[in-house]
């Protein structure tokens, strides 16, 4: 007797809780986790694949070092265009939908930078395919979340935030795998050329490609589903998981009805209207206390840590090409400033100056350009970046037990600054390689610390728009860290790393005012 009154005080989030219990973690959770894996690389590599051919295709694009920080900052002009759009929709209308459309749209994206034969051409596809990102960023750790109980929630957000340490790896691997080869394919005398960095791009659009497909035959998120008011739907897909998992049949599954009640309650779909309007309604608690004082804090943070971490990470390729071409030249290594700052002042003054859109090609037509290749040691310093970021997520993984995210995530920030301002005395190619990896990778590790955090402290119905927001803030830092930091780079090659260790400082004290795992706000 006691028993029933328990379970009847139960509402229905707490009902679907012990309902992904009993469907226990397996073979559609593994399933569900590699199609996650499969969107990482292919987001992941809307940002990157733009860092590997940076040396090799600026004489085939004639691009200026100014050119190149756009190119790189143009994923986040389309992000940051979408991302308010995208945070109410797929709060009001779905995860799945906008999964699918998301990454099918970035492989069309893809394969339109690929055939890019100018510099307009690839800045317009990387626009596009930010904007087709924006509808996939953050969603997949959303939907993980909430297909896991929450006894292995935070094990399987951290496996989740692991992904991107895999994908910065596998992308390395794949640019040293193609970009070195000399391939060129004259498939229209000066009108349709194909290098090899071309070929690079459509091999990277097959990711998107698996995940897209993937996701449509994996259901909608069941807590979206009951928090809409479709519990029915939602209890179906409960079944479906168990039978999966257990192999046992659909109808020993323990809950008979996610209702509060314990009854049978029909559920309609309602009409777009009144999706909009209940949306609406949800979106103003977001502007409330407490929720609109994490969303501030979270907001400024994600943003001054993503300036520091995608402007370094995003140019890192470049950098250590610059390193391997001193080397070579030079027949020796010298102090990390001395390498850079003849780079920059080796570049022709028009090359520094010239505007975004005007390309060095009309500048100088007299002059030879001869790229700067990367070598095997770029792609490796990649691959160094990557184990770094998953070496330091799965320290964290026991860390955070004994020391708590906030403490946690002070370490590693304070750790990140240490790393970026001693660059200036390391003369070294593997301690430049290792501090810069330890900086980006730490970074990583206390993102996906915050990231743990706000699917727990913002409510379902609010979680994708909460989570959008912050990103879009996010972004507008990554956008102007690739714009800035070439151009830091011309003024002393100290000041863009300098830059950054004062504002990973700055974040750090911050640390202390986010809110407490077990804040509430979001779902038990």
């Amino acid at each position: 007797m006691s028993s029933n009154l328990k379970s009847l005080t139960k509402n229905s989030m707490e009902i679907l809780e012990d309902g992904l219990v009993a469907c226990t973690f397996g073979r559609f959770h593994v399933r569900l986790l590699f199609t996650t894996l499969a969107a990482q690389c292919a987001t992941t590599m809307v940002t990157t694949t733009t860092s590997y051919i940076l040396p090799i295709a600026e004489c085939d694009l004639h691009m200026t070092i100014i050119q190149k920080g756009l190119l790189n900052s143009m994923p986040f002009f389309g992000q940051i265009g979408a991302a308010m759009f995208t945070g109410f929709a797929i709060d009001a209308f779905g995860r799945k939908i906008f999964l699918v459309s998301g990454l099918l749209g970035i492989f069309v994206c893809s394969v339109i930078e690929g055939s890019s034969q100018n510099f307009g051409m690839l800045v317009f596809g990387k626009l596009m395919e930010g904007l087709f990102s924006s509808f996939c960023f953050t969603t997949p750790a959303v939907m993980v979340s909430e297909f896991v109980h929450k006894g292995v929630r935070d094990r399987v957000l951290l496996v989740n935030a692991s992904f991107m340490s895999i994908s910065l790896i596998l992308v390395a691997l794949m640019s040293w795998a193609i970009l070195p080869q000399k391939w060129d394919f004259v498939l229209s005398e000066d009108y349709f050329v194909l290098h090899s960095w071309n070929i690079y791009l459509y091999v990277c659009s097959i990711w998107s490609l698996i995940a897209g497909i993937s996701y449509y035959y994996l259901p909608e998120s069941p807590k979206f589903l009951l928090s809409h008011g479709q519990e029915n739907e939602a209890l179906e897909i409960l079944k479906d998981i168990y039978k999966t998992n257990t192999g046992k049949d659909k109808s020993t599954f323990p809950i008979a009805s996610l209702s509060a009640s314990g009854t049978f309650t029909p559920s309609s779909k309602d009409t777009l209207k009144k999706q909009l309007t209940t949306a609406l309604f949800e979106v103003k608690k977001l502007f409330r206390k407490p929720l609109f004082g994490r969303l501030t804090l979270f907001s400024v943070m994600t943003f001054v840590c993503l300036l520091a971490y995608s402007s370094l990470r995003l140019w890192y390729p470049q950098i250590s090409t610059i390193v391997e071409n001193y080397q070579k030249s030079h027949n020796q290594t010298d102090w990390f400033c001395v390498m850079i700052t003849d780079y920059t002042e080796s570049l022709p003054q028009n090359a520094k100056n010239t505007s975004f859109l005007e390309t060095n090609f009309t500048v100088n037509q007299t002059e030879v350009c001869i790229p700067r290749i990367s070598g095997s040691e770029t792609y490796t310093n990649g691959m160094i970046l990557g184990f770094m970021s998953l070496f330091g997520i799965g320290i964290s993984t026991y860390a955070v037990v004994f020391f708590g995210h906030k403490i946690l995530m002070f370490v590693l920030l304070l750790t990140c600054a240490a790393c970026s301002g001693s660059l200036y005395w390391t003369n070294s190619l593997i301690a430049m390689a290792l501090l810069i990896s330890a900086t980006c990778g730490l970074m990583q590790t206390a993102l996906s610390l915050q990231q743990n955090l706000l699917v727990r402290v913002f409510p379902t119905t609010l979680r994708s728009l909460s989570i959008q927001i912050i990103v879009m803030i996010g972004r507008i830092g990554s956008l102007l860290g690739s714009v800035l930091f070439p151009v830091m780079l011309t003024y002393g090659c100290m000041v863009p790393f300098l830059v950054l260790s004062v504002l990973t400082l700055c974040v750090a004290t911050s640390v202390y005012f986010l809110p407490s795992p077990n804040a509430g706000g979001g779902d038990k």
